[in-house]
């Protein structure tokens, strides 16, 4: 049965203070008391509090994990029973949770940035390798949160209280796309097709006819989306773009709505429109919603989702489903001193090849950050990280896998997955099919060349064609918008020809970034502010960083030692 309140304090060993808001619920079923949020395939919050309290006695981590190994679907839950509390995510860590100590006693909260305050924890129980890690890429390495004191599990994980001094960790399911399975590539695209369509039919079912709302792009992933659910047949759908007006997306993402028939509106994005939404009290309180305090929040598509929500284009029961994360779970992270084996390294020299990747790519938020200090620490951490969730070496043409391992464990699954966030703080349920467990099941398993450039993936979108639609629209054709600054930027590049390709890059960013932005999302700070910067800032979220860690009473100033 359905229980509405604000907070059970009935728990011998774990308070709960999760409200009755945002999707989540709460159900009693005997001693059981059960706060879940999400869907599970076949299964809702009642019938799983009545199946934990029919275990009884042998309720414990092994007897949840086995049940959430076994289960589909994108959730959270906390719950509590004689003598034990547990917090559980699911694969991805798609809906946060977080514990900490308040008055002496283990309290659970889906709002993390609530919890901390709750608790007291400030400047001064940062975690300096965090707030690093943070500083540089937007996100933590590992178990780390900004603040010692605050426990947030993992992917896949449990943490489990039973009156002891702190909760046990306890990994369930861990993505481990080291454990390559060779199969033939006919095998493998027949599989692929098979085993997508299966998602998409899960997906379109728990949709009980709602409206599928999709923010559609020129990439794979959305067009995969919209693709699918035409070619099984269904017909409520409502697909939207945003950006700069006159960008290669919105071109893009209207054609592909057009063939299929489905409703499309397109939100233009203005850097004064932007810098009101910055400015805004809805962004201030989405921003505390949204801290988890492992990663700067996502904010790439509310204020087009606010303006459609407000519009009337988004119906209320709309559930939205965009294509994350089939760009990375398909490949195409894969970075190109990666995709192919080098042999003759001994094990050291592998694993810098591994970290230093990562950081190359993922770590690079302020150029001043990357010190001959800063990135073998944070390499360390890196492969510590791995190691604690498995991740060795094997055969040279495994290396990405670890590679891929970071990046799922931290900048997927706490900052792009943190968007869902924003369809819960307007309102909204939402799905992740390209995130399902069948999908992370499969792909763990596709060997580096079918990966490498997105091969098996593209290949297969191609040959089925659903929808009719992968032919001959082009995929991620850039532009530069607005107009005005093409002839501005091409004369600029010209006079920095003879400079070499860094120089040009390093000026771009500074002077032209700003205004290429498609989303707008650099008007988070003024541009005054951008090309007077000496730091070496790399794009928009770097700034957003830096206003992530002012919020917590540091800078990047701080941590690279006081530099300016």
């Amino acid at each position: 049965m359905t229980m509405a309140g604000a907070r059970t304090s009935q728990a011998p060993v774990c308070d709960i203070a999760i409200g009755d808001e945002f999707g989540w619920r709460c159900y009693r079923s005997g001693p059981v008391t059960l706060w879940f949020k999400g869907w599970l395939d076949g299964l809702d919050g009642a019938g799983l509090a009545q199946r934990i309290a029919s275990a009884g006695a042998t309720v414990a981590p092994g007897w949840f994990g086995d049940v959430l190994s076994r289960t589909d679907g994108h959730y959270a839950l906390a719950a509590t029973g004689p003598g034990w509390a547990v917090a559980a995510v699911d694969w991805i860590r798609s809906i946060p949770l977080a514990a900490a100590r308040i008055n002496g006693a283990w309290t659970l909260d889906d709002r993390p940035e609530r919890l901390r305050r709750a608790a007291g924890l400030g400047v001064a129980d940062h975690d300096p390798d965090a707030a690093l890690a943070i500083a540089m890429s937007g996100y933590t390495i590992g178990m780390a949160t900004l603040y010692h004191g605050m426990e947030l599990p993992g992917p896949g994980e449990l943490l489990w209280f039973d009156g002891k001094s702190a909760p046990a960790r306890h990994r369930y399911y861990a993505y481990r796309p080291w454990q390559v399975r060779p199969r033939d590539p006919p095998a493998l695209e027949r599989q692929l097709a098979e085993v997508t369509l299966n998602v998409m039919e899960r997906t379109l079912a728990s949709l009980g006819g709602r409206t599928l709302a999709v923010p559609l792009s020129a990439g794979r992933d959305s067009r995969l989306v919209v693709s699918a659910a035409r070619h099984l047949g269904y017909d409520n759908v409502r697909c939207f773009a945003y950006g700069r007006a006159g960008n290669f997306e919105a071109a893009a993402s209207k054609a592909i709505a057009d063939r299929l028939g489905y409703r499309w509106t397109f939100v233009p994005a203005t850097i004064p429109a932007a810098r009101r939404f910055f400015a805004s009290d809805a962004y201030e309180r989405y921003l505390e919603f949204a801290d988890s305090g492992v990663s700067v929040p996502f904010v790439q598509d509310m204020a087009p989702l606010a303006e459609l929500k407000e519009n009337g284009y988004l119906p209320d029961d709309a559930v939205i489903v965009n294509g994350n994360s089939g760009d990375f779970i398909s490949g195409n992270h894969i970075v190109p001193a990666l995709q192919k084996p080098a042999p003759g390294l001994d094990e050291d020299a592998r694993w810098r090849r591994i970290t230093d990747a990562l950081i190359d790519k993922h770590f690079a938020l302020w150029r001043i950050l990357a010190t001959s200090g800063n990135r073998p620490r944070i390499a360390g951490l890196l492969r510590r990280a791995i190691e604690r969730g498995g991740g060795a070496l094997g055969d040279l043409d495994t290396d990405h896998g670890l590679y891929e391992y970071a990046e799922f464990q931290d900048r997927q699954c706490k900052y792009v997955v943190s968007g869902q966030r924003i369809y819960e703080f307007l309102g909204h349920d939402w799905r992740m099919p390209l995130w399902d467990n069948e999908y992370l099941r499969f792909w763990e398993g596709v060997p580096l060349a079918e990966k490498t450039d997105q091969t098996l993936y593209g290949r297969m979108l191609r040959n089925a064609d659903w929808g009719g639609v992968w032919q001959d629209i082009p995929v991620n054709r850039k532009s530069v918008r607005p107009l005005w600054l093409a002839p501005v930027r091409f004369a600029a590049k010209m006079l920095h020809a003879p400079l070499g390709r860094e120089r040009w890059h390093r000026f771009e960013r500074r002077y032209f970034q700003y205004w290429m932005d498609a989303t707008c999302n650099a008007a988070c700070v003024p541009y005054s502010r951008v090309w007077r910067d000496r730091r070496g800032a790399r794009h928009h979220i770097a700034w957003l960083t830096e206003l992530y860690l002012a919020r917590h009473g540091t800078g990047i100033g701080d941590i690279a030692g006081g530099a300016a």
